[in-house]
């Protein structure tokens, strides 16, 4: 059987901070933060849409071609 002894575990203290202090915090770990060029930005982007339109064509295809047995099985056209 199990032990049924129980432990004491306190939660550490929640460490309370000003508005102020926050907002410092905040600017510092943006500082770190390594961001994209805008060639990087913009390359993104058009890779996005271009994925996008290639998804929506295959998606077209699926729909049709279902769309198509499913009226060939049903006998409506």
């Amino acid at each position: 059987m199990a032990d049924n002894t129980t432990k004491d575990v306190t939660a550490a203290p929640v460490k309370r901070v000003t508005l102020l202090q926050f907002y410092q915090e905040v600017r510092r770990e943006t500082s770190k933060v390594t961001w994209p060029t805008w060639k990087e930005t913009w390359l993104t982007t058009v890779m996005v849409f271009i994925m996008v339109a290639l998804i929506m064509v295959f998606f077209l295809a699926v729909d049709t071609t279902l769309s198509f047995g499913v009226r060939l099985l049903l006998g409506l056209g």
